[in-house]
Parts: structure tokens; sequence; C-alpha cells
């Protein structure tokens, strides 16, 4: 028995054939425009899983040389610094050798020490550089404190900062530091003592001793109170010189002095007799005493008062200039262990971009091989729906006219 379709029925038939075709038209359609093959989880399940991963991947990535542009930047920034921190290092050096010549006056000494402090403020100010963000490049995580306080009007110098060091991944499994902390760059500078003296100090030790026109050798300036009584001693370089009211004239080590003599008359006589590796001189008031070490260097020159109270240490045993140097030269060397450090983060920063590009190319690829589409197979495809939509479109309105009514 053959079913009968109304008239109704029949052209809702040919109406979803004609969506259905439509539908499939369109979706090709805009496969074609987009040249995706993969518009919908539903088009390829296996495939969509497989492209999310692939996204997932790539937002990592993007993340990873955003990092790495950014520690590039600090780096570099960081590098220029340094560079400009050894330029002044080295300037102040210069200086230093200059001042210290014998042949300068007061008046010389003060003229090079005057660059010297404006060195050493320009030496804070590049320890408080900000990076592009407004961060301080050497504060460690305090990034919105600046590091280091003080002025050469001041002569105290501090950090403010903390040690910590940033990490950024800068790929997968690969970090890498963006900087340094400034205690470990300007302050931990260990001098022969093995005690630590930032280069600030340093200099501002250079400066002031150019400033007040100290000699370049270990010196210590005495004030006497009184007459040292009869047998108490004053040594000096491991001599004894020992204060004798017995007679007049230096014996040995022994300075005799009168009962009756003034304090004038005993520095005249210790003046004397030191000749030990010193040289003696009065001071720059009265009843002052002057010790300067004749060797350059540190522990060249000491004192001991055994008087009982007589001697006032006025002035201690100065820092021998040359070890002042010497301290310029151990911040040059942590100045140039720093640029390479830097240096070898920024190589890695490279080395890992091209890393990561590599591995962009990678995943762009494989993410074309599986999304892409075909496109002759696309179009040969779009040109047969389209016909079979204009079949059905015709096949439609045919049908549409096997009405009885359009007989009678």
């Amino acid at each position: 028995m053959v079913d009968r379709l109304s008239t109704s029925l029949a052209q809702q038939l040919g109406i979803n054939t004609i969506l259905v075709q439509q539908s499939q038209l369109n979706e090709t359609q805009l496969q074609i425009s987009l040249g995706k093959r993969i518009l919908a989880p539903s088009d390829d399940p296996a495939g969509s899983v497989q492209l999310l991963d692939l996204s997932q991947s790539l937002s990592r990535l993007d993340q990873f040389q955003d990092n790495l542009a950014y520690a590039r930047n600090r780096l570099s920034l960081s590098d220029t610094t340094m560079q400009s921190v050894t330029d002044n290092l080295q300037r102040v050096r210069e200086l230093a050798v200059q001042g210290f010549n014998s042949t300068n006056s007061a008046t010389d000494k003060k003229s090079v020490a005057l660059e010297m402090f404006q060195r050493l403020d320009q030496l804070v100010a590049l320890a408080n550089t900000k990076d592009a963000s407004g961060d301080f490049l050497y504060a460690g995580f305090k990034a919105q404190t600046e590091p280091v306080s003080g002025s050469a009007q001041t002569g105290v110098f501090s950090y403010n900062g903390d040690q910590g060091v940033r990490y950024l991944n800068v790929g997968e499994n690969r970090t890498v530091t963006d900087g340094n902390a400034g205690a470990e760059v300007f302050f931990d500078l260990k001098d022969k003592n093995g005690n630590a003296e930032s280069m600030f100090a340093t200099l501002y030790g250079l400066a002031t001793d150019l400033n007040t026109a100290q000699p370049a050798a270990e010196e210590a300036l005495l004030t006497f109170a009184a007459v040292p009584a009869d047998g108490e001693t004053l040594t000096v370089n491991g001599v004894v010189y020992e204060f004798d009211t017995g007679g007049d004239g230096v014996t040995g080590t022994n300075v005799d002095i009168d009962s009756t003599g003034t304090v004038n008359d005993a520095l005249t006589k210790l003046r004397t007799a030191i000749n030990t590796d010193a040289s003696v001189t009065a001071g720059g008031a009265t009843n002052q005493l002057l010790l300067t070490s004749t060797t350059e260097g540190a522990g060249t020159l000491s004192f001991t008062d055994g008087t009982g109270g007589d001697i006032t240490v006025t002035r201690a045993i100065s820092i021998p200039s040359y070890d002042r140097l010497d301290q310029i030269d151990t911040a040059l060397g942590r100045i140039l262990d720093v640029r390479a450090q830097i240096g070898a983060r920024l190589n890695v920063l490279d080395s890992q971009d091209e890393i990561n590009q590599d591995f962009r190319l990678s995943i762009e690829s494989t993410q074309s091989q599986i999304e892409d589409l075909d496109m002759a197979e696309a179009i040969s495809r779009f040109n047969l729906q389209l016909a079979s939509l204009q079949a059905a479109q015709q096949a439609f309105v045919r049908v549409q006219g096997l009405s009885l009514f359009n007989q009678l």
C-alpha cells in the first residue's frame, strides 16, 4: 500500500531539504572565508582538543617572550648603568693618583677633591636608576624604595633595599634573573682585612683626604695635656720612648726631661728622638704631636700611650689613601664581575629567544596541519553543494505545480 502525502507535508519536506542544503553551503562558505576546517568542536573533537593544547602552549610562549623582553630591557639598562659607574670609578682613581702627588699644593688638592665629591653624588644617582616601569634597578624586592641614601655633604651612606633577586621564566624550565641587588654591587666590598665597605664610603674617604690635604700615608694626631711623669712612656712603631727627669739629653730610647720642663720642651725632645719609620712634626695647635708613617700602606704606624692619661688621641691613625686606591680597584673588579653576569644573562636570553621562535614555528605548523582548510577540496564541495541547492529549489517549484487545483 502506498502512503499518501499531503500537500502541506510535501512542501515541508521540500523546505527542509532546501534548508539543509543552505546550511551545508553556508558552512562551506564560512570555512572558505576563514580558511579553517574546524569551525566548532563538533567538526573534529580530537582535532579540537589538540588545537586547545596548542593554543595554551602559544599563550605560555607569549608570556615567556614578554618576560624575556622585560628581562632584556632591565639587563641592558643595568649594563649601561654599570658602564657609567665604571667610567666614574676610573675617573676617580685618576684624580686620586693625580691629587696625591706631593707636588700639589693644598689648594690644588681641594680642587681635585671638588670633582671627586661631584663624582660621588653621580654614583649615588646611578645606584638609584629606575627602569621603564618606574622600578629601581638595585632595590631588590623593594622596587619602589630608593635603594641608596646619602650624599657627599653628609658622608653617610646606607642601603634601603633588600637582597631579593627576581627570577623570570623565559622558557620551559628556564629562568633568568633580571638584575643584581644593590648591596652586592655597591656595598659588600671586602677590604684587605675582610671588612665590608661601600664604594661610596671609599670615595668619600678619598675626597676628604684630598680636601684636608692629608698625606697618602698613615698619620695620627696626639695632644699632650701635661708633661709626662718620670718613667712614663710612648711607644711608636714598637720602639719605647721613656720620659726621664734624671738628666738632660737623649740616651738610647729614653727621652730625658727636666722636672721643670714644659710640654713643648718634652715634645721637642720627643720629635728629635723618634726616627723609626715615622716622621714627627708639631700639630696644628699647641702641645700637639703629628705622627706620620714614612711607608705607604696600612699597618705602617702604631703607637701606645704609657703616660697614664697625659695624651689624648685627637685624630686616630688614618686609613692610608693608597689602601683606598686598592679599594677602588676592588670596586672596579666587582663592577666587572657584575657586568660579566649581565652579559652572560643577555646571551642566555638571545639563545632562549631563538629557541622560543623555533618552538612557536613548530606549534603553528602543527596547528596549520590540523585546522587549515584544503581550499581546492572546499571549493569543489562548495560548487557541488550550490548545484544541489539549486536543484532542490527547482524541484520544490516543480512539486508545488502538481496540485489538482491547477487543473480546474
